[in-house]
């Protein structure tokens, strides 16, 4: 548990305090973006300072229930990057009631201070019930620290469950934006099943999609489905023909045979 430790920062980026939860990384960090990081164009959602670090809590515009990049720099008092920083984290939906945690993947140390958290948050923030979701940080394996995320509902569905065969719940991430462009791109997805209170990756899957063009009545050519990459993610190719309203289709494959209960539809503008 990541609340054993000895010194707890509350730190209130809403309201309320933190929650403890289990921490669930097994998986190896994977770094799917190769791409440096400018903290610049990045929005503060919330921050605490130490006897002698300050903790930022970054993300590139707002969250939202969907497969979210969360930043955590961590700096020396007079702002310059902090050294020999090791940091651990988990999530967890506090509902008032009964709280629950969420898939993440583990913490990747970018240099220079920043650390990059990979989570799918599989609901918004409830109204009225409890404090919302939480991140956990624990600093150097002494100072505990406790973020209050504000997490809004998806304008489009991104994160959707599912019942399958042999897998049992399963949510299937489209790392897709709302908006793209015409034409051939990748197209990835993570997959995460729900096992208790752990969300451990899903391998071994194929993901096939079928895009739809509602308003036109068809689909287009040159589509291949997502295949494993490791550590629950997947990737593919789509081919948007023109722009306008889009659907993607997504059944779940396992050796060949269909698993997944029902088809999910993801909704896509294409500019």
């Amino acid at each position: 548990m990541l609340f054993s430790m000895a010194a707890i920062a509350l730190v209130y980026s809403l309201s309320g305090c933190g929650n403890n939860a289990q921490n669930q990384q097994q998986e190896e960090a994977v770094d799917t973006t190769n791409t440096l990081v400018d903290i610049t164009a990045l929005t503060k959602i919330a921050d605490t300072t130490l006897t002698d670090k300050k903790i930022n809590v970054l993300v590139k515009d707002s969250l939202t229930s969907k497969n979210e990049t969360i930043y955590i720099q961590v700096t020396d008092q007079d702002g310059s990057p902090a050294t020999d920083v090791q940091l651990d984290y988990d999530v967890v939906m506090d509902m008032g009631m009964m709280s629950h945690g969420g898939p993440y993947y583990p913490v990747m140390d970018m240099g220079n201070g920043l650390f990059k958290a990979e989570v799918v948050f599989i609901m918004a923030n409830m109204k009225d019930m409890g404090k919302g979701w939480i991140l956990n940080a624990v600093l150097n394996k002494t100072d505990s620290l406790s973020f209050l995320l504000p997490v809004s509902e998806a304008k489009y569905a991104r994160t959707i469950p599912v019942g399958t065969k042999d897998d049992g719940r399963v949510f299937v991430s489209l790392l897709l934006p709302n908006e793209v462009k015409t034409g051939s791109q990748p197209i990835d997805f993570t997959l995460h099943k729900m096992e208790h209170e752990a969300f451990p990756p899903l391998d071994n899957y194929t993901v096939e999609i079928e895009p739809f063009m509602p308003d036109m009545g068809h689909g287009s050519p040159d589509n291949k489905a997502a295949v494993g990459k490791g550590s629950g993610r997947y990737s593919g190719i789509v081919n948007f023909t023109m722009k306008g309203p889009w659907t993607i289709k997504v059944n779940l494959f396992k050796k060949g045979e269909k698993v997944s209960q029902e088809e999910l539809v993801f909704p896509v503008e294409v500019k």
